[in-house]
């Protein structure tokens, strides 16, 4: 299942940023940016998990991960003009 992250901007400050790796991760973005319209000043990027980087320790017990990084790329998607009502 791919994991998404959506870049909220309004009027050039960034906002933060909304991730999901749901089953139905595409639709919960989509459902996001219906929100927040260009037309009120917001600009998205969509980025896709393409891939991640991984710290691991390895002991004489074995190898064990400590922590992932996802890897994202733009994804081509239209962001929505006016918001859904």
């Amino acid at each position: 299942m791919p994991t998404y992250r959506l870049i909220i901007q309004q009027h050039g400050k960034l906002l933060g940023h909304f991730e999901s790796s749901a089953s139905w991760s595409r639709a919960a973005i989509e459902e996001i940016a219906s929100r927040l319209p260009a037309t009120a000043g917001y600009q998205l990027e969509l980025l896709a998990e393409d891939g991640e980087r991984r710290l691991l320790e390895s002991t004489p017990e074995g190898v064990r991960l400590l922590a992932r990084e996802p890897i994202f790329k733009p994804a081509s998607w239209q962001q929505p003009a006016l918001a859904e009502s």
